[in-house]
């Protein structure tokens, strides 16, 4: 009498094939904790990526780059600059520039000026508004 094996190596393939798809799925549903030295602001704080990010060099033109990243009404610019100590002044002149080119494009955006240790422009572009559904009716 010939004794056959119980399983085959077709069979021992397809679990060990099974248990790498569930440890990969398990994996890629986790969300990675930031660093701690990581500075949580804008879109990163609720979660979510932006949909465009920008890192403009000083005195840089972005009215072309917010005309193709902002494609949608509800979507919003927002536009993020960090100062150090003393160039308050000099921050609030380029955002200024800055919001003045956003509304040549035609996109919504807001400014936000915060202290820093080095000076940095971030222009991020998210759906930060609601669309209008034609019931304001009673204004």
């Amino acid at each position: 009498m010939i004794l056959r094996a119980p399983s085959s190596w077709q069979t021992i393939t397809a679990d060990l094939a099974l248990i790498l798809f569930l440890i990969t799925a398990h994996a890629a549903g986790e969300r990675a904790a930031p660093p701690p030295e990581a500075r949580q602001t804008g879109p990163a704080e609720t979660g979510e990526a932006a949909l465009a990010v920008h890192r403009p060099a000083p005195g840089e033109s972005v009215t072309e780059w917010l005309r193709a990243a902002a494609t949608d009404e509800r979507q919003m610019a927002t536009i993020e600059i960090g100062y150090p100590a003393g160039s308050r002044d000099a921050a609030l002149a380029e955002g200024s520039r800055l919001l003045d080119e956003a509304q040549r494009a035609g996109v919504t955006a807001r400014l936000l000026l915060a202290p820093d240790t080095a000076a940095g422009v971030i222009i991020s572009v998210d759906y930060l508004r609601r669309p209008e559904d034609g019931t304001n009716l009673a204004e």
